[in-house]
């Protein structure tokens, strides 16, 4: 995982409505479910609570389910787990083969992004989800050793659930980026994505199409970025789950500053945390530094206008 602490106290009140006088949980920047041990603490009130637990569990359960069970992955009900899992065969659709989970090698399942919308200078109406490509992860070792025991090939059932991984990876990296900052220093442009008030998490959320090589070691991956112009910074969070694997990159625009002291007093309170800067300068338009994936194509950015 990321350096820094990973209990971050609370700031009295819902980090996402900002309700108080009301019993506020604890808030994982990555899932649980997926290992997460970045805690917020007191950071999400009931209602919010159950907005961002439904999109996570369809990633865990619709997207990951097996993977998860296979790798024995955390969960708050191991004991009420499945132990093993029926397949059939496909030259045979009759044949049903019954595995233990853990002989079986579950692929993992992520979407492959283009940059978000706005990096794009699209306007938020343009939904472009669906160039997003699948990208499984499977150990290979592990598979043609299970397709010897077995005498099947290794096959997988899951749903496609594009919207709430998008909103997951929205999720883990605004509360990251609440890690350092209080949520009043900033525009919280992913918020509404979060809470589903918006319905084009593209806008917000992107990757790239080129996979980096496994991050040896580590379990996910939580950093900061941030490019400023014309007197005001764009803050970007960069995700990268399963990093010791071939996973994607992902980032997340967070929100915006606006007004040079608000600028320094963010920047100053980030400085805990592994943050790239980019100023505009002199760079041409649609210039971005190879593998940064999240440098707007063109400055200023259409959206700084409103």
């Amino acid at each position: 995982m990321s350096h820094g602490h990973t209990r971050i106290a609370s700031r009295g009140s819902c980090i996402y409505c900002g309700a108080t006088a009301v019993k506020l949980a604890d808030e994982h920047a990555v899932p649980l479910s997926l290992g997460g041990q970045h805690i917020l603490e007191g950071a999400s009130c009931r209602r919010c609570a159950d907005i961002t637990s439904k999109f996570e569990l369809d990633v865990a359960r619709e997207l990951w389910g097996d993977a998860r069970i296979s790798y024995d992955a955390p969960s708050r009900r191991k004991k009420q787990r499945k132990t093993h899992i029926v397949l059939r065969d496909p030259a045979n659709p009759d044949r049903k083969v019954k595995v233990p989970y853990r002989d079986y090698p579950a692929p993992m399942v992520f979407y492959k992004m283009a940059q978000a919308g706005l990096l794009q200078g699209f306007p938020e109406c343009v939904d472009i989800s669906a160039a997003w490509q699948f990208v499984s992860i499977t150990d290979d070792k592990k598979a043609k050793e299970f397709e010897k025991s077995f005498g099947i090939p290794l096959t997988a059932k899951l749903r496609h659930v594009p919207n709430s991984f998008a909103r997951l990876i929205i999720k883990a990296g605004y509360c990251h980026v609440l890690c350092s900052l209080d949520p009043g220093d900033f525009r919280p442009i992913c918020l509404p994505y979060i809470l589903g008030e918006k319905k084009n998490p593209s806008y917000v959320v992107g990757g790239s199409f080129n996979v980096p090589e496994p991050d040896a070691g580590m379990g996910y991956v939580l950093r900061t970025a941030a490019f400023i112009s014309e007197n005001r910074m764009m803050i970007v969070a960069l995700v990268r789950l399963f990093a010791s694997s071939h996973t994607p990159d992902y980032h997340v625009v967070v929100g915006d500053v606006t007004g040079e002291a608000k600028i320094q007093a963010v920047l100053q309170k980030m400085g805990d945390m592994e943050t790239t800067i980019l100023t505009a300068g002199p760079r041409p338009s649609g210039s971005a530094p190879q593998g940064n994936h999240w440098v707007p194509q063109a400055w200023p950015l259409p959206f700084w206008n409103t």
